[in-house]
């Protein structure tokens, strides 16, 4: 199989989804390019397989500025102009998760492109081909090898550091476990600048059976729900407006949560018994990973 070329649109240092996507083509030949490629690279390319990584990032930000978006615009068209020249080729979107990103760089694309973007969203549905939701996945931190240790061994029942957002079930959901298992780990922070350091929020979800996954500022999919799943904790994902269904599928191994209080009724009865907790944490861990590398088959072979 010709060697997969990623074409950076993006500065692949400020994504933070660049070591999980390199992750999942880690068994494949890869060559990157120059960072905010513009086709200086076309005589290179040759037989090459094409995947051009996009970024939303700009977006994330409240108030973007107008100038600023105008000039990601211009360059994207100039980019897009010199890979259609050169035949097909598959879009990676690290995307915001509003979509609006999306609602602008979409129409720019060569018909038939495919398209692989992070937070789904039912008004691509439409699109054809259909856009390929994928995870935003663990940080690079967390791809690499760390301690161990079944769930009935871990000293903390529970887990959760984050930014405690006015919106959302965070405050609820911390509250309720707070007060029926104290001795879970919490640290509430008022934004992403106050929280724990990387290594310590590391070794912490190490020692925790399982972890809270609420949904973050806008979307349930987050980080904290990938990066538990790679220290081993059991995640805790009440469903929000039937997010997790479409997130997870079908063959997520926890039952269906609907409240918080729901969440910790089933915490608290599992924790009673530490072969329920070892087999529930060994069927998690085997989805996961049957999940990544479903995923990563078909990246490989967009």
């Amino acid at each position: 199989m010709p060697e997969l070329q990623l074409l950076w649109g993006c500065e692949p240092a400020r994504q933070f989804e660049t070591d999980w996507l390199h992750w999942l083509l880690a068994n494949q030949p890869v060559h990157d390019s120059e960072p905010c490629w513009l086709g200086e690279p076309l005589a290179a390319l040759g037989s090459r397989r094409r995947i051009l990584v996009e970024s939303g990032l700009l977006r994330l930000e409240r108030h973007p500025d107008p100038a600023r978006l105008a000039g990601q615009r211009d360059a994207r068209a100039r980019r897009l102009e010199a890979l259609d020249a050169l035949g097909p080729f598959a879009l990676v979107h690290l995307s915001d998760e509003e979509g609006f990103d999306g609602d602008e760089l979409y129409p720019m694309l060569p018909g038939g492109t495919p398209i692989w973007r992070n937070f789904g969203h039912s008004r691509f549905a439409g699109l054809e081909p259909c856009p390929v939701v994928f995870p935003i996945g663990p940080r690079g931190l967390f791809l690499q090898p760390g301690p161990w240790s079944p769930a009935s061994r871990r000293p903390l029942p529970w887990a959760f550091m984050g930014t405690l957002w006015g919106s959302g079930s965070r405050r609820l959901a911390t509250a309720l476990f707070l007060r029926a298992l104290p001795q879970g780990f919490f640290h509430g922070a008022s934004g992403f600048a106050s929280g724990l350091p990387l290594h310590h929020y590391k070794q912490v979800l190490a020692q925790s059976v399982f972890a809270l996954c609420p949904e973050g500022d806008r979307h349930l999919d987050t980080f904290r729900l990938y990066e538990s799943l790679q220290m081993g904790c059991i995640p805790l994902v009440v469903d929000v407006d039937h997010q997790a269904q479409a997130l997870l599928g079908d063959r997520w191994p926890l039952p269906p949560l609907a409240s918080w209080g729901e969440a910790l009724a089933f915490a608290v009865t599992t924790l009673q018994s530490p072969d329920a907790l070892n087999a529930l944490q060994d069927q998690t861990q085997r989805w996961w990973q049957q999940r990544c590398q479903l995923l990563s088959t078909a990246l490989s072979t967009v």
